[in-house]
């Protein structure tokens, strides 16, 4: 499924990509309004679908739009904590995931949503591949002036409380 990966996005950029990646970037967060998340899960209901999988398949369709590119790849962060010898310790064990959506012009959102639900379970059945051994595997062409088998990233944090308790404390988000 990842053989033959896109180099490189084919975003239109603002300034010529640099010889060498600085690292300085920009991070985007942002919330959806409650009708569109409301409408967004219920689509994603009827797929069978998770709301990551259904922002992939938007983000996917979005990054189509503006590059022109059928052939999508994202990078998505994953805890890693499947094996049980980690389950309880302490530590930093997050891995990467490349997730490929490719598109047609005649293709409907909801058989977008079922490609991606797909890659992303079958994804999820190997994220036990650490990332670099991913990338060996592939070898993909490289360079110093971008990040190998995918350039953009998707995260969600859903898990978010607004409040909590423990006995003789109060937690509230001040945010």
């Amino acid at each position: 499924k990842l053989a033959s990966l896109p180099e490189v996005h084919s975003l239109p950029l603002d300034h010529p990509r640099p010889a060498q990646q600085s690292f300085e970037g920009a991070l985007l967060h942002s919330r959806l309004d409650a009708q569109v998340s409301s409408r967004l899960r219920a689509v994603c209901r009827e797929h069978g679908a998770t709301l990551f999988m259904g922002l992939h398949a938007a983000l996917s369709a979005l990054l189509s739009r503006y590059s022109g590119a059928s052939d999508i790849v994202l990078g998505t962060p994953v805890a890693n904590r499947e094996q049980p010898e980690i389950a309880g310790l302490i530590g930093f064990f997050v891995n990467t995931l490349v997730l490929r959506a490719e598109l047609t012009e005649d293709m409907s959102f909801g058989a977008l949503l079922q490609q991606c639900r797909q890659t992303n379970l079958e994804a999820y059945a190997n994220q036990q591949l650490p990332f670099d051994r991913l990338v060996e595997a592939l070898q993909p062409q490289r360079s110093l002036s971008y990040s190998p088998l995918f350039q953009v990233m998707l995260s969600l944090q859903n898990n978010e409380e607004e409040s909590g308790s423990l006995p003789g404390l109060t937690v509230s988000s001040l945010a």
